[in-house]
């Protein structure tokens, strides 16, 4: 009887599920939440809206510099719960667990069980994300709105209208956390075209997102004509991150913005630092191409910002000795599994053909998008986390396709 109230995915999904909460408790138990960095923000920015003084900052003037998203989310759960880190680190620890499940249904979909399985294991042990446990950021929040946007728009259903509704209220509320998703549902839109050259399902498709993603996203647009009689879709700070990864002193990482200028507002301030960046470009085409390669080697070479935004945390409990430790380990495994990643689109694109291992499935052109956008703008590895999800799955794959390999070998 035990045995028909559960699948035997279900059970083994459940089992690793509680792998991935045992890790990412303990690190709550351990590592204690103080903020650092844009985590202080969130946090402050939270603290305004749920008081119901707007989205501001602490000295009361309303912004849209950083998306809104991430603090409207803490700000509701402030709302519910009052003001605790604690609160934060179990919607964190959540939110892993739905990013591990919506992988491992990616996975079964795109590729089969075993694959599921694995990048579920891989996830669960995941350094930097049971790290993130203990941080107030966007990058995780972002992933799994991604993902389950990924999951209603792939899901086999016969009302393809729904899913594509669906789907794309996920992604606008993925927008809401960093607009780099502003393209992700186009993206989507093109593949499925390449996979049929469907006229009617491209119009009907991207008729369909747009006037979606317009109804989410005019609300606040408007509420930013409104603060700065000007045309802000979601956030200021394009611009100066653009000039972050494009100016005479930059490193293509993130840097601070200049003390001594003064702007009359947050737009103003975004199309100066725009216009730089773009013209430093033009006279030093040499040096943004030399930049071009560095931002690339940055996005994918390490995966320490775990550790470096739970840092305070770590000195706290006495454990400053293990903050090297837990470095290599984050970005060794972080490098092992891009290493796997390569392998498996490999071994995808020669058993299915290149075109195949492009349109079938999001994750090649998701990585590309991804990759490409932060090579031009800013790069390092706190800008790599959109495409943990696919570089997992990849990896899982390629695990896979190297076991099957090796069990034929056996047999054989």
């Amino acid at each position: 009887m035990k045995d028909t109230l559960m699948t035997p995915y279900a059970k083994n999904t459940l089992y690793i599920v509680l792998i991935a909460l045992a890790l990412r408790f303990l690190w709550l138990l351990l590592i204690p939440v103080i903020p650092v960095s844009d985590s202080v923000m969130y946090h402050e920015f939270a603290k305004s809206i749920s008081s119901g003084n707007g989205y501001a900052f602490p000295a009361g003037n309303l912004t849209a510099y950083w998306p809104v998203g991430t603090p409207a989310i803490y700000a509701f759960l402030y709302t519910l719960f009052g003001e605790s880190f604690f609160v934060i680190a179990v919607f964190n620890l959540v939110v892993g667990l739905l990013t591990l499940v919506l992988m491992m249904l990616l996975a079964r979909l795109w590729f089969n069980e075993p694959t599921a399985y694995i990048v579920g294991i891989l996830y669960a042990i995941w350094p930097s994300q049971i790290q993130f446990t203990t941080i107030l950021a966007s990058e995780t929040i972002f992933n799994v709105f991604i993902l389950l946007g990924l999951f209603f728009w792939y899901r086999s259903q016969s009302n393809t209208i729904s899913n594509w509704i669906i789907g794309t209220v996920f992604f606008v509320a993925a927008i809401y956390v960093r607009p780099i998703a502003l393209l992700i549902p186009f993206i989507l839109i093109s593949l499925s075209f390449l996979r049929g050259f469907d006229f009617k399902q491209l119009f009907s498709s991207s008729i369909v997102t747009v006037i979606t993603m317009t109804i989410l996203i005019a609300p606040w647009a408007a509420r930013n004509y409104d603060l700065f009689d000007e045309f802000v879709l979601i956030s200021t700070n394009g611009g100066p991150v653009f000039w972050m990864g494009n100016n005479p002193d930059s490193t293509g990482e993130y840097m601070p913005l200049p003390k001594d200028l003064e702007f009359d507002s947050e737009t103003e301030r975004a199309d100066y630092f725009k216009s730089q960046a773009i013209k430093h470009i033009k006279e030093e085409p040499g040096i943004f191409a030399k930049r071009l390669v560095k931002r690339f080697v940055d996005y994918y070479r390490s995966e320490n910002i775990g550790v470096n935004w739970n840092i305070e945390g770590i000195k706290q409990q006495g454990l400053e000795k293990t903050v090297l430790p837990l470095k290599l380990i984050s970005s060794g495994y972080w490098v092992l599994l891009v290493l796997l990643a390569i392998y498996g689109a490999i071994r995808i694109i020669q058993s299915e053909g290149l075109y195949e291992a492009i349109t079938a499935t999001p994750i090649i052109a998701l990585i590309v998008y991804n990759t490409a956008l932060h090579t031009i703008i800013a790069s390092g590895d706190r800008y790599h986390f959109p495409i943990i999800p696919f570089i997992g799955i990849l990896a899982a794959y390629a695990a896979y396709d190297f076991l099957k390999k090796n069990s034929l070998n056996k047999t054989y």
